[in-house]
């Protein structure tokens, strides 16, 4: 299989079978990857995301196969095997082995676009689960996302981008490294993103700087630091609301929303990596690393309609101006590999702190007249709400995996993993209510407060039997994993008047049982088929129904059962000595409540926020030298919202063309090519009035250029 295929290649890692001709497809160079323990991996490099010119990583992984995006209220999170609404929790980024996901469950949408799509080197999706090695919350998978340290020689990488759909946009970016003595090597890198959005009145400018020193002190020892901090200021409109426009249509695409919303957003991470050689068959990797991410409303300003006590209340004015959300990580981790006769045994241990800090400060104001039996009456109605959440989470975990090879055939991986979380901090409320009408002032003031205290034990398992042949392998994988609780999950606000108040949860772990079998065959260089199938069983699925906004309160609990049920295929062919590429993909995946026990969610209703299914097609024609013209096309399946309310699959393809003469590559095209009318955010759920009941209406068509000059 030739590198240059339209999308990037599943790749399988074999052991004790000669494959030369199948080595060809592994295309990450990374230093432990995914697959090293009989796991299926997909990989994407960095020459694919160079040939699509995309401007931004949320674009890059949407337009990889098994992968859909979960839209509920705050922005998109990464979905693997049907998470929904726990997207955000059950399916874990990682920058460089780094968690980037939020330990807010609530409000914490994991920040992808603070990685510039020119920092990616490759990126590694290993799909469902992961328990074993990466731990808690991993029932849909894992995403790593990984930076080049090394560059053997100068090497000097510069490109400028245009897109146009609305708006336009311009983007930048420029990386050198290089080897600056014996056995140290130096990179830096910048890039910036200036973007009128596709909507009236969304500007964004992203930007950041990234680096790495690494110095290999002898063949034994290494030491690698790497550096990185990104700066973005995002201007938008709130959401359309369904009071507002009734009927959605292809019109209501570059609509601002009643509002507006200015973001700044600040990362910072570093990491500090020693790997010890003792000889071929025994390492050590020691790792430390520390990383920060704010997220502060400058501006927050909605109108909208309200009704507060059976009063209907047009044009409310909702602010959450100053509004911040903090996340801090600082963690160790450290890796025993012992590579031996008939296989491989990794020991680990990790122990990271987590601090989450939510200050939510919502304000309502409304003025006017209401009726009032026969009469109307001058209201004045304000009300100052402030929620406040100091969590903290430690969490240490040692875990086991040995992969032994009986014969060079058939080979068993098994592990066990063993997680122990000390949570802390504490939770407040503040409300401060006044209404003024002719006959006087009502007003309703309190304060609430609420300790977090909680220590969790959790242990994951896998066995994975694995047989190989001349053309492929199959095997099947058992693995019982669990998902502990978020700190915000551990308490919840009861009501609203003299019984409001703040009580424990006493909400459990989630416990999941994965079964899955799959295969992979190829016919010789030309030719690769994946088939996996997947069963995931869940006791005590943490669920949360309302939000902070809501007036009645919040409830956390636990589902009983629910299941996620599904296929995943994969094929890609290679004719004319690479000359033309194929692929294919198709995922589908049935999520349901299986057993609810909670009163107003029915047993059989489907996860919010699921695709039920994914396919990609692509195709790339390299017709002459150095030109390249590329086809992609993804089809997007059905989704449900929080109240069941039905949101319709979508097709989005684009076309493309690219060109490379020596270090020049030229790559332009059109995406949306149909301007296919579909939804970006759809929720018309009128429990919860400030996050729900309204829509937003996905990008149309666009187009791009970017050039580029490697050096």
């Amino acid at each position: 299989m030739k590198k240059y295929s339209i999308v990037a290649l599943l790749s399988v890692f074999s052991f004790g079978v000669e494959q030369k001709e199948l080595e060809k497809i592994q295309i990450t160079s990374t230093k432990y990857r995914l697959d090293e323990l009989n796991r299926n991996i997909y990989s994407v490099d960095s020459q694919m995301i160079e040939e699509k010119g995309y401007s931004s990583t949320e674009q890059v992984l949407g337009s990889l196969p098994f992968i859909t995006f979960s839209n509920f209220g705050l922005g998109q999170n990464v979905d693997l095997r049907g998470q929904g609404t726990s997207s955000n929790v059950n399916t874990q980024i990682l920058l460089n082995g780094v968690g980037l996901n939020m330990l807010d469950s609530s409000h914490g949408v994991t920040p992808l676009n603070s990685v510039g799509v020119s920092e990616i080197e490759s990126i590694e999706i290993l799909p469902g689960g992961g328990a074993v090695m990466y731990g808690n919350g991993t029932r849909g998978g894992v995403v790593n996302i990984i930076t080049k340290k090394r560059y053997d020689k100068l090497t000097i990488n510069a490109g400028a981008g245009y897109s146009y759909s609305n708006g336009s946009g311009a983007k930048a970016d420029a990386k050198i490294g290089g080897k600056i003595g014996e056995g140290l090597y130096l990179s830096i890198g910048g890039n910036y993103l200036y973007s009128q959005g596709y909507r009236d009145g969304d500007i964004a400018h992203l930007g950041g700087v990234n680096g790495n020193v690494t110095w290999d002190i002898n063949s034994n020892h290494s030491l690698s630091l790497d550096l990185g901090y990104f700066r973005g200021e995002n201007t938008t409109s709130p959401m359309i609301r369904f009071s507002e426009v009734e009927t959605p249509s292809i019109s209501d695409r570059t609509k601002a929303g009643n509002g507006k919303i200015i973001s700044l957003q600040d990362r910072i991470n570093t990491a500090l990596q020693y790997d010890y050689k003792i000889n071929d068959s025994h390492k050590l990797m020691f790792k430390t690393f520390f990383h920060n991410y704010d997220l502060k409303y400058k501006e927050n300003l909605q109108v909208m309609d309200y009704t507060y006590g059976g009063w209907f209340l047009k044009n409310t004015k909702i602010r959450q101006d100053g509004s911040q959300f903090i996340d801090r990580k600082i963690g160790f981790q450290t890796r025993y590999d012992w590579n031996h006769q008939n296989g491989l045994l990794i020991v680990g241990f990790d122990s990271i702190y987590n601090q989450g800090e939510r200050n939510l400060d919502l304000g309502l104001s409304w003025a006017g007249k209401i009726p009032a039996f026969l009469f109307t009456i001058q209201l004045d109605y304000k009300h100052l709400m402030n929620a406040y959440v100091n969590a903290k989470k430690w969490t240490n975990s040692v875990y086991v995996l040995e992969k032994y090879d009986f014969t060079p055939s058939f080979s068993l991986t098994g592990g066990a993993r063993y997680e122990f979380a000390w949570y802390g901090g504490y939770r407040t409320f503040k409300n401060d209510m006044n209404i003024d009408m002719y006959w006087g002032p009502v007003k309703k003031k309190y304060s609430l407060y609420k300790d977090i205290s909680e220590m969790t034990h959790n242990y994951a398992l896998e066995l994975t039997p694995r047989y190989t042949f001349d053309i492929g392998d199959v095997y099947a994988k058992y693995e019982r994993g669990f998902r502990s609780p978020n700190p915000d999950n551990l308490t919840y606000r009861n009501g609203s008047g003299s019984k409001n108040n703040y009580v424990d949860t006493n909400v459990k772990s989630e416990i999941y049982d994965t079964f899955e079998l799959g295969s992979k065959l190829f016919a010789g260089e030309y030719a690769m088929f994946l088939l996996t199938g997947f069963y995931t069983l869940t006791h005590d699925e943490i669920y949360t129904l309302g939000t902070a906004h809501t007036p009645g309160g919040f409830k956390v609990g636990n589902y009983k059962l629910t299941q996620r049920a599904g296929v995943e295929l994969a094929s890609e062919q290679s004719f004319l000595e690479g000359m033309i590429g194929l692929s294919q993909s198709f995922s589908y995946v049935d999520a349901r409540v299986l057993e609810s026990g909670v009163a107003g969610i029915e047993n059989g209703s489907l996860i919010p926020y699921v695709s039920n299914y994914k396919a990609t097609l692509g195709a790339n024609y390299r017709f002459y030298k150095g030109w390249n013209l590329w086809i992609t096309s993804s089809f997007m399946g059905s989704q449900r919202d929080t109240a069941q309310n039905y949101i319709p699959a979508y097709n989005l393809t684009d076309i493309g063309m690219d060109f490379t003469y020596k270090g020049f590559s030229l790559t332009f095209g059109v995406r949306n090519v149909a301007d296919t009318f579909y939804y970006s955010f759809y929720n018309k759920d009128k429990s919860d009035e400030m996050t729900g009941y309204a829509f937003l209406v996905g990008e149309g068509r666009s187009y791009f250029i970017e050039a580029r000059y490697k050096f």
